[in-house]
């Protein structure tokens, strides 16, 4: 049974997003269908199925007996059903071998330093037990709903019947939590503390890695440099329990810090792509819609995040589409703008309506 929750854990955790990116990567320019930023695409594309489903259920059926099981039969059957549609599309073309001999021996010692320091968080993150007040609700909520079936109409702390409350409701992160634990036949907590941080570490640094590529493209030799100091900060950053390093690292599942670790970076990392187009002789950015659909899932993760992600995420987005704006000389970036906040406009109403 251990061996088989295990084989499930990596379908819901690793192939399943895998195969969702397979299925819609053709929003990707070409050059961008990597295997890691597919499985990125895919990781935003999951996301965003288990928050719709989430949030539906939350806003209709919360108050029934078993209202996570309507709501677990529900992204099973969507998520599946992406999955192995995404199945007959993989494409073979991208588990071929980087490049390494191409390197020079510095750079390769340079990423072994890299490679080892993650290895170390990931295994200091799953061995480490670090005690944290938000623990009692986040992760007891995980708990709820996958043993007794509330969907945040129990109190954590008292066990009474309580109204769902929108502020911690609508940030479905613990819901996508339980839904992976019991797809697996896990307990939920050792998805958050054991499993999540597997996933969530190397993913954050492959989206910093994106933004090296495209900081140092004329000089790949420093890219290697920068994200050893990206993990300095991290590993260094617990000056305050409040600092962005030290929700990555020792807060992993909570939502605001994938908000900070993984959707702010994302949302920079796709307007770098897009200033990289206005920065050639021409200074024309590609009309495909591409970068703002993948915008837009991201924005949808940030209000799945956290509360703060909907207003934050937003503010970004804005401030740096006054400078895609200025850099493209198109007014068509507003309207993509625009289109890619939708996510958190419809967040504003639902924080309204509950």
């Amino acid at each position: 049974m251990t061996i088989w929750s295990v084989v499930r854990l990596i379908i819901f955790m690793l192939i399943v997003p895998m195969c969702m990116g397979q299925l819609f990567k053709f929003i990707l320019k070409k050059e961008l269908r990597t295997l890691g930023i597919t499985f990125v695409l895919g990781f935003f594309i999951y996301s965003g199925i288990i928050q719709i489903i989430s949030i539906l259920c939350i806003l209709t059926v919360a108050s029934k007996p078993n209202a996570f099981e309507t709501c677990f039969k529900g992204c099973l059957l969507a998520v599946l059903l992406f999955a192995v549609a995404g199945c007959f599309r993989f494409d073979k073309n991208m588990l071929k071998k980087p490049d390494i001999k191409s390197l020079s021996t510095d750079t390769r010692i340079f990423y072994g330093i890299f490679f080892a320091l993650v290895i170390f968080q990931m295994v200091m993150a799953v061995s480490t037990r670090i005690f944290d007040g938000d623990n009692s609700f986040y992760v007891t909520q995980s708990i709820i709903a996958q043993k007794t079936g509330a969907m945040y109409t129990v109190d954590p702390n008292k066990g009474g019947i309580i109204p769902v409350d929108g502020r911690h409701a609508l940030a479905a992160i613990p819901m996508w939590i339980a839904f992976i634990a019991k797809a697996a036949g896990v307990h939920s907590t050792i998805v958050t503390y054991t499993v999540w941080p597997v996933l969530i570490i190397p993913l954050v640094y492959f989206i910093f890695h994106e933004i090296a590529k495209v900081l140092f493209a004329d000089n790949t030799a420093m890219i290697p440099i920068f994200m050893i100091m990206v993990n300095m900060l991290m590993i260094f950053g617990n000056v305050s329990i409040y600092t962005p390093a030290t929700f990555f690292l020792m807060r992993t599942w909570q939502g605001k810090s994938m908000l900070t670790s993984i959707a702010f970076p994302a949302i920079l990392l796709i307007f770098l792509w897009m200033f990289k187009e206005t920065g050639g002789e021409e200074k024309t950015l590609s009309q495909k819609a591409s970068f703002w659909g993948l915008l837009t899932l991201v924005n949808m993760f940030s209000g799945m995040c956290s509360e703060m992600g909907v207003m934050f995420g937003a503010g970004l987005v804005a401030l740096l589409t006054l400078v895609l704006l200025y850099s493209s000389k198109r007014m068509t970036v507003l309207l993509g703008a625009f289109f890619s906040v939708i996510p958190n406009l419809v967040y504003v109403v639902l924080y309204k309506l509950m």
